[in-house]
């Protein structure tokens, strides 16, 4: 609810310099948009509900950077645009190319505007290039069955302008949807009369061209005549769901009628529209809080007990290393002796560091055991604190340990990756250089 109501006051951020009253107005209808209660109350995505929250005060710290006489940097220019990357795994970056394209189109700071761009990608290192470029160590990679197939649900024309609000899932198109993915009436009409003004307004065209094609092409990426696109672009298909572009329509909406309320002369035709726009949004989305089944405590409980150590709304497959045979495993212990005549003398479990003590002696049979432990290049074992230990998946892509023969200790610790040690420093001198604008920026005052 937090990060909902901060995304209204982030688009009424947005435009209160141009009139008070239309960025109310816009900051209501961009909570009134029907995706917003989708994420809320019918998949409950928590991600994308703070995505959205975040979106506007990107715009507004890009704005204020545009609107800043020396266009300067302040520390506080990269950080929305950087927690929006942290939010969720694509719905930033899919931002992020849409907000790409808004700098350079509106050719204003484009400098400083680039680097703020670049500073926030720095700061979301950390978690974007690890998720972009070891994404093949997932299981999920190599089992694409897991993921939903896209060209199952994309959006029909109709189902723009109406649809049945619901508590069900997505549906493949033989079947009747049980979600609801209109764009919103009061949306749909002020974002249709601003890209006809702006079309019609030589003066805007140009500036605000980009804003009608990415609001147009985020419907046609919904849409099955898109399918080209997306057997083109590989990468479009980890979002699963095409419907999930309602997002970029949410957004736009505001920023394309701005322009022509802002240009009304009249001002009892600019409170008419405002309410009537307003009217419309509440009646669109008046049965979107009622409850579609209440249940008794029976129910309730049963519906607890059901879900309890559900903890994903996806297949928890999708998260684990390629290497895993994913099955529930039942053990009373951590470690198994395959192969080999030795004794565990001593051994110690932490969830990042597992150390034993091993006494291998010599036998016909190579020694060999296993550590119940998911196999990932990031496990390294080192043995007597200097020799370092090669670790190899198991069948069931578990962690194999072949130890010397002899008494010794073992550590086998989770460490970072080559991409994430990198990803961590490019973080930490993003960091360095955002504390230097922000101690600058002092000494200036």
């Amino acid at each position: 609810i937090v990060s909902y109501l901060l995304g209204g006051v982030g688009m009424y951020q947005l435009f209160i310099k141009k009139d008070r009253l239309i960025a109310i107005t816009l900051a209501l209808i961009y909570l009134m948009t029907p995706y917003q209660f989708l994420n809320i109350f019918v998949r409950g995505a928590i991600g994308e509900v703070l995505a959205l929250g975040l979106i506007p005060w990107v715009l507004v710290s890009f704005h204020d950077l545009w609107s800043s006489k020396t266009s300067i940097i302040k520390w506080y220019h990269p950080v929305p645009f950087a927690l929006l990357l942290l939010s969720h795994n694509f719905l930033g970056i899919l931002f992020g190319v849409f907000l790409l394209g808004y700098i350079l189109t509106q050719k204003l700071s484009l400098k400083t505007s680039m680097i703020s761009f670049l500073i926030s990608f720095g700061l979301a290192s950390f978690f974007i290039l690890p998720m972009v470029l070891e994404k093949n160590l997932l299981y999920s990679t190599d089992h694409p069955d897991l993921n939903f197939r896209y060209d199952q649900h994309f959006v029909k024309v109709n189902q723009f302008l109406y649809g049945k609000w619901d508590y069900w899932y997505s549906m493949p198109p033989d079947k009747e949807d049980g979600m609801s993915f209109q764009l919103g009436v009061a949306q749909i009409a002020i974002a249709v009369i601003g890209i006809v003004y702006i079309v019609v307004n030589k003066k805007r065209i140009k500036q605000d061209l980009f804003l009608i094609l990415a609001f147009c092409g985020s419907i046609f990426l919904m849409h099955a005549k898109s399918s080209f696109i997306w057997e083109a672009v590989p990468i479009l298909k980890s979002i699963q769901f095409p419907w999930r572009f309602l997002f970029m329509p949410a957004v736009l909406t505001p920023l394309l009628a701005a322009t022509w309320l802002s240009s009304l002369k009249s001002a009892r035709a600019k409170y008419l529209i405002l309410i009537t726009a307003l009217l419309l949004g509440f009646i669109n989305i008046r049965n979107y809080r009622r409850p579609i089944q209440f249940f008794d405590l029976t129910e309730y409980t049963d519906l607890y007990r059901l879900y309890l150590n559900k903890t994903s709304t996806t297949f928890r497959s999708e998260i684990l290393p390629k290497w895993s045979v994913p099955n529930e495993r039942y053990k009373s212990e951590d470690i198994l002796v395959n192969a080999g005549n030795m004794t565990i003398d001593s051994f110690t479990v932490a969830p990042l560091v597992i150390t034993a003590t091993i006494n291998n002696k010599p036998d016909d049979s190579i020694g060999r055991l296993t550590i119940l432990r998911n196999y990932y290049p990031g496990w390294v074992a080192t043995m007597d604190g200097k020799t370092k230990v090669e670790l190899q998946p198991t069948g069931e892509g578990m962690i194999s340990l072949m130890p010397a023969i002899g008494v010794h200790s073992y550590v086998v610790k989770m460490t970072s990756t080559l991409v994430e040690k990198i990803a961590n420093l490019i973080t930490l001198i993003s960091l360095f250089i955002l504390g230097f604008i922000w101690q600058k920026s002092r000494t200036q005052k």
